[in-house]
C-alpha cells in the first residue's frame, strides 16, 4: 500500500487523537487503492464516479458511500497540504455526493427498553446485572457492572458512559436523575478495590469499552428475545423527552447536538399533543359522517 496513506493516518492522529476518525478514514482509503489499483496522482473524476456505482452495487447505503467520499477527498487535501503539488483532488462534492433521504431515529419500543435494562432478573451464573446494580460483593467476578440504566436515563453516547471519556475532543455534561444517582451509589458500595479508575469493570476488573458494551447489551437481547441496540435507548430518551413535554432546546443539549434541526426530528418520531390533536378531530370527523349518514 502507499506510504501516503500511512502517513495521511498519523496526520489525523495528530489533529483529533480522542476520536475515531483516523481509523474509519484510513480504511475507507485503503480500501479504495485496494479496488482501483492506482497511485493517487493517477486518480480522476471518473474512477471515483466508478467506485460510488461500485459500493452501490455492494449494497452500501448513500451515508456509508458519502463517508468514504469525504475520507477519500480529505487523502487527497492532506496530499495538497504535504506537498504543495499534489494532483488535483478528484472528489467533487456537487458531482459525487449521495442525496440522503429524511429518516427518523431508530428508537426502542418501551417494552424492549425495559427488558434490555434490566427491569428482569437474570441468573448471576449469567453474567447478568439487575437493573438497579445491586450484586452482592462475593459473586463479583460473574456479575460485571454494566451501565444499562445511564444508557436509557441519560441519553448518553456510548463513550460518555465511560465517564471521563468524550466523542472527539468535545465534553459534555450529562445530567443524572435520582434513580441513576441511586443505582450507582449501590453500585459503589460494592464496587472492588481495583486499580482501575474506571466506574464500570469488566469480570477481569479493567474498565469497561464500548465493544464490552455492545456486546453485554446484545446479549441481554437474545436472553429477552428484545431488540435494542446501545443507540437505540439514546433515541428512546429523546423520544421521551419530547413525550415529556421537555423544550426541544433543552434536549439538544442533553443529547449533545450541535444543530437543533438533529434534535427536531424526535418531534416527528413522538408528540402526544400532535396525537391528541389528531385524535380529537378525527372524532369531530367521524360525527359528521355519521350525522350525514343519518340524515339521508
Amino acid at each position: 500500500m502507499f506510504p501516503e496513506i500511512e502517513r495521511f493516518g498519523k496526520w489525523l492522529r495528530c489533529r483529533s487523537p480522542h476520536a475515531t476518525t483516523p481509523v474509519h478514514y484510513t480504511s475507507d482509503v485503503r480500501l479504495f487503492f485496494a479496488w482501483v489499483e492506482k497511485p493517487p496522482d493517477a486518480i480522476a473524476l471518473r474512477d471515483v464516479d466508478a467506485y460510488i456505482a461500485h459500493c452501490r452495487d455492494l449494497g452500501h447505503t448513500g451515508a456509508t458511500v458519502n463517508r468514504r467520499l469525504a475520507a477519500l477527498r480529505c487523502f487527497f487535501r492532506f496530499l495538497d497540504l504535504e506537498t504543495g503539488d499534489a494532483p488535483p483532488n478528484p472528489v467533487w462534492p456537487r458531482r459525487h455526493a449521495i442525496r440522503k433521504g429524511s429518516r427518523l431515529p431508530r428508537d426502542a419500543k418501551d417494552a424492549d427498553c425495559r427488558e434490555a435494562v434490566g427491569c428482569h432478573r437474570l441468573s448471576p451464573r449469567q453474567g447478568d446485572l439487575p437493573d438497579h446494580v445491586e450484586v452482592r460483593p462475593q459473586s463479583w467476578r460473574g456479575t460485571p457492572a454494566f451501565p444499562k440504566r445511564p444508557l436509557s436515563r441519560t441519553g448518553a453516547r456510548l463513550p460518555t458512559v465511560r465517564l471521563g471519556a468524550r466523542k472527539g475532543d468535545v465534553w459534555r455534561t450529562v445530567y443524572l436523575s435520582p434513580q441513576v444517582v441511586a443505582a450507582l451509589a449501590d453500585w459503589l458500595a460494592v464496587r472492588p478495590a481495583v486499580e482501575s479508575s474506571a466506574l464500570f469493570l469488566s469480570r477481569n476488573g479493567n474498565r469497561l469499552f464500548v465493544s464490552g458494551i455492545q456486546e453485554r447489551l446484545a446479549r441481554y437481547c437474545r436472553q429477552t428475545g428484545c431488540g435494542s441496540p446501545c443507540h437505540q435507548l439514546r433515541h428512546t430518551f429523546g423520544r421521551h423527552m419530547v413525550e415529556a413535554a421537555m423544550p426541544v432546546t433543552s434536549i439538544q443539549r442533553l443529547l449533545g447536538h450541535r444543530r437543533l434541526r438533529t434534535t427536531q426530528t424526535y418531534l416527528y418520531l413522538s408528540n402526544r399533543q400532535v396525537q391528541a390533536e389528531y385524535d380529537a378531530a378525527m372524532t369531530r370527523v367521524g360525527e359528521w359522517l355519521s350525522a350525514e349518514t343519518d340524515a339521508q
